[in-house]
């Protein structure tokens, strides 16, 4: 028995076909249409709802995208992509203070031209930090500055002296050497379909927030309240707001049981606001 799985297997997160069970029980619509014939789709659950709807999908994408967005609220933790690498960026051939360097969806602009084998992460949403080493060197990545008012004019070393993000690109100063990139950001969930053909396994297919099911399915009941049941929007609303209440409340607490610490008020501080704490 040691061995035994926990209670609820080694994935806790909900499943989409759980999310979307619970929605049809709340919308009386669990019932399976197994001749293929009429609203239901083959043996797909529900007959107004089966998973092949198109009203079910943007229902489930939008509850998903506004649960994360009331957890970003409370500062819960989101999707992260840690440790992508960028390894051999191409050098400039000659400081130029008048150069930036810059790397999008794209492609790599080294000052002059395009490189496409260097790009950022597909659902890239923000970027929490940028560090570096000079390509082939096996030493340990240091920090690359970030400048959240616009890069400075300097001339080039053999480092990128800082980094900031611009029109959903990473732009920096560039370096006289070869540079690898180590990029730690937040990414954005990615949408489950499109009209009619969803592009996931509904039952092995999960979102990553534990304990998050009552709540995505409340604001799927919202939605179609909205649409189909106005008379019912006030009763859907109040338990979307219990549910995700629940759910804010857990992540609160949870964030309060960390321990935490900031750097000394200084003038490592400054870089970090439009002005300096002098004048305060």
């Amino acid at each position: 028995m040691a061995n035994e799985a926990i209670v609820g297997g080694n994935v806790r997160f909900p499943t989409l076909a759980g999310i979307c069970n619970l929605f049809r029980t709340s919308i009386n619509d669990t019932f399976s249409n197994t001749s293929g014939v009429g609203t239901g789709q083959g043996s797909g659950a529900g007959l107004i709802m089966p998973n092949t709807n198109p009203d079910i999908l943007e229902f489930l994408n939008a509850a998903v995208a506004d649960t994360y967005a009331e957890l970003h609220g409370v500062g819960a933790p989101q999707l992260i992509l840690d440790n992508y690498l960028l390894e051999g960026l191409p050098s400039i051939p000659l400081p130029d203070p008048s150069i930036q360097v810059a790397i999008s969806y794209t492609g790599f602009f080294d000052g002059y031209q395009w490189h496409p084998e260097w790009t950022l992460p597909i659902g890239l949403s923000r970027m929490l930090s940028v560090t570096q080493r000079q390509t082939n060197s096996d030493q340990d990545f240091g920090a690359c500055q970030h400048f959240a008012y616009g890069l400075p004019g300097i001339l080039q070393g053999q480092l990128m002296y800082g980094w900031e993000m611009r029109e959903n690109t990473l732009w920096l100063n560039g370096a006289t050497t070869q540079i690898d990139l180590r990029i730690r950001c937040r990414v954005s969930y990615p949408e489950f379909g499109s009209a009619g053909a969803p592009i996931y396994n509904f039952d092995t297919s999960y979102v990553p927030i534990l304990d998050s099911k009552n709540a995505i399915a409340a604001k799927m009941l919202v939605q179609y309240a909205e649409r189909f049941a106005p008379e019912l929007q006030v009763l859907a609303e109040k338990r979307e707001a219990r549910y995700m209440g629940k759910l804010r409340l857990n992540n609160v607490r949870e964030r309060q049981s960390e321990e935490n610490q900031r750097n000394a008020f200084g003038d490592e501080a400054v870089t970090d606001f439009a002005i300096a704490w002098s004048w305060l």
